[in-house]
């Protein structure tokens, strides 16, 4: 027979085990991150974005936008004719 037993968390700890219940998950989120593994809970279908070689494209990208290399458009087409310059 198994017996349960339960125990009481005084209520001034709460915020130390939410506080450490964050910090894991930050933990285990920058783990799964620096192995290519998506964050839990991630459908299938969007695994693709959290591989390394994505990952890579959004730093290079985010990068370039920091460093100021793109180019603004007033409208669709003046995009698309850049876009086509370059085919």
């Amino acid at each position: 027979m198994i017996q349960s037993q339960y125990i009481t968390i005084p209520a001034s700890l709460l915020p130390q085990l939410e506080a450490w219940g964050q910090l894991t998950t930050k933990l285990f989120g920058e783990l799964r991150r620096q192995t290519g593994l998506p964050p839990a809970g991630t459908p299938k279908s969007q695994a693709w974005f959290w591989t390394k070689e994505w990952q890579a494209g959004e730093r290079e990208a985010d990068e370039a936008l920091a460093q100021g290399k793109y180019v603004e458009f007033d409208n669709i087409e003046d995009a698309i004719a850049e876009l086509h310059r370059h085919v």
